[in-house]
């Protein structure tokens, strides 16, 4: 079982004659050391670059680090700043391919990563080079850097994926045209998950299947409990049934134990792997881990929540079939549609959107659309409180089950105007959203649904404290004085306060990334 490469070509300044490609910022860090550390350092990147041996005789004849880096860009052994700038961009250059997809694009960002983990030194922390990196190519307008940005927002670590879905938004905004696979990027439909243990709990390796469109692949994961329960090993696959065959005849030795999953309980098991140091062995090992793991993150937050009952945790798996079931649902339009508003309680001034969607629409989808509209990037849990019990993603601890909201129609809760429920995102900055049935009406011929029809104001960037914390960025952005007022500039990925507009609302951006993400096609 191989992993999948995506279809990409050699990134410029990767052939056998260069080092590895490092941001300019990342190398004049790597060098603030001792002088004789610093040329210890250069020899072994030299090393694990494959440099010849002329390049490495040149760093052990030089006085000073300076000298070697010197050297070696002028005999072509290092890239200049401008041919490293452009063999980082040349990596995404395949993603503008006709017949590209998503998973080609996530693929292509998360070895991008893993190469950027291989290329740095210890002591530099790969999300801080990512944001370097964002922030020099983000003011550009072409659509190598929108995919650029597209394929990090989807799989880079957490500050840095959203200033790149920021940038890509901005792009787009500036005239740019989208790709094609950029609207299904990051939302696959979860399929079968399976996978075995040995009888003494020592290691477990799961099969996380997924879908987009008719096309499956599959996330391989090997957790290791004797070497702290982290993930040792991790890779993609396209999926067919002989997958799951193979783990089947696995698991007829006696020392093993084949196990279908739930995909509630796979992400479970997946979260509370990932919230401990990964412990790959292996060269392969390690190198597949630097190269998934952004994957694997995303995967993990794609699976649904486990379900609080028995009955309800086979649901997942009988969705994870075929397709032909899900098939026969999108070809049954709804009758009827909710007319919803969504406040952000304690906001003032208020902020809320006003939305038509179908009656039947489940409510993980409904939380699609609350995302879609308040600009978030669905990093945290959430949860509905309804009148007949919580619906949402569990707690990661596992100690406070709710129902899995892709099962429960809107309709099923919330059926008559003036109906109410509560929305609730991000357990730490614990935003709390009303949402009003302010009417049930026919759905009209040819519209396509959901729709947004009004709103106020911009929603509040992701993990910015709630809304206190949202109240006091505003505050430390309108004065230039405070001692806050640079720092807070940076964390927005902005140069100045007047390019964040905490007003700013367009109907029509909100819709344009409704079709992208939240489209139930009339």
């Amino acid at each position: 079982m191989r992993g999948v490469a995506p279809k990409r070509s050699t990134p410029a300044g990767k052939s056998g004659r260069h080092l590895h490609v490092v941001p300019d910022d990342a190398q004049a860090a790597l060098w603030d050391r001792g002088e004789l550390e610093r040329l210890a350092r250069l020899r072994q990147l030299a090393l694990m670059s494959g440099a010849p041996g002329e390049a490495i005789r040149v760093i052990d004849g030089a006085a000073t680090a300076d000298e070697a880096i010197g050297v070696l860009t002028e005999a072509g052994f290092m890239p200049t700043e401008a041919a490293a700038e452009e063999g980082l961009v040349s990596w995404f250059a395949p993603l503008l391919e006709p017949g590209c997809e998503p998973l080609d694009a996530e693929l292509c960002g998360a070895q991008f990563i893993g190469e950027l983990h291989r290329a740095m030194p210890p002591n530099l922390d790969v999300t801080d080079v990512l944001i370097d990196i964002i922030e020099d190519f983000a003011p550009r307008r072409s659509a190598v850097v929108l995919a650029m940005m597209r394929a990090l927002a989807a799989v880079a670590p957490g500050p840095a994926r959203t200033m790149a879905a920021r940038a890509a938004d901005q792009i787009v905004r500036d005239g740019v045209a989208d790709m094609p696979w950029a609207a299904d990027l990051g939302w696959p439909v979860p399929g079968r998950c399976f996978g075995y243990t040995d009888v003494y709990g020592e290691q477990r390796s799961m099969v996380l299947t997924f879908s987009y469109g008719r096309k499956a692949h599959a996330l391989v994961v090997l957790i290791d409990y004797l070497l702290g329960g982290g993930v040792k090993d991790c890779y993609v696959t396209d999926y067919s049934e002989s997958i799951r065959r193979e783990y089947q005849r696995l698991g007829r030795d006696p020392d093993i134990i084949f196990i279908d999953l739930d995909p509630g309980e796979a992400r479970r098991i997946l979260l509370q792997s990932l919230a401990c140091d990964a412990c790959p062995v292996e060269l392969h090992q390690i190198r597949n881990v630097q190269n998934h793991v952004g994957l694997l993150v995303a995967r993990a937050a794609a699976l649904p929540a486990p379900a609080k009952q028995s009955g309800r945790a086979q649901k997942p798996a009988a969705a994870g079939g075929t397709g032909s079931g899900s098939a026969t649902k999108r070809q049954s339009r709804p009758k009827n549609i909710h007319r919803l508003k969504v406040t952000l309680r304690g906001a003032k001034p208020p902020i809320w959107r006003r939305f038509e969607v179908p009656s039947d629409i489940t409510l993980a989808r409904l939380h699609r659309v609350i995302q879609t509209s308040f600009g978030w990037l669905d990093y945290h849990l959430h949860v509905f409180d309804t009148p007949v019990g919580r619906y949402g993603t569990a707690d990661p601890d596992g100690e406070a089950y709710h129902f899995n909201d892709a099962y429960k129609k809107l309709s099923a809760v919330a059926d008559w105007p003036g109906d109410r429920l509560r929305y609730t995102y991000d357990f730490g900055d614990n935003w709390e959203l009303d949402i009003v049935v302010e009417a049930v009406a026919p759905a009209e011929p040819g519209v396509a649904y959901p729709l947004c029809t009004s709103g106020r104001r911009a929603g509040p960037p992701e993990d910015c404290g709630g809304v206190w914390g949202y109240a006091d960025l505003l505050n430390v952005l309108a004065n230039p004085e405070h001692e806050d007022h640079k720092a807070r500039l940076g964390w927005l990925g902005i140069e100045t306060a007047a390019e964040y507009d905490p007003d700013f609302f367009d109907v029509d951006v909100v819709n344009i990334d409704l079709v992208r993400r939240v489209l139930i096609k009339p």
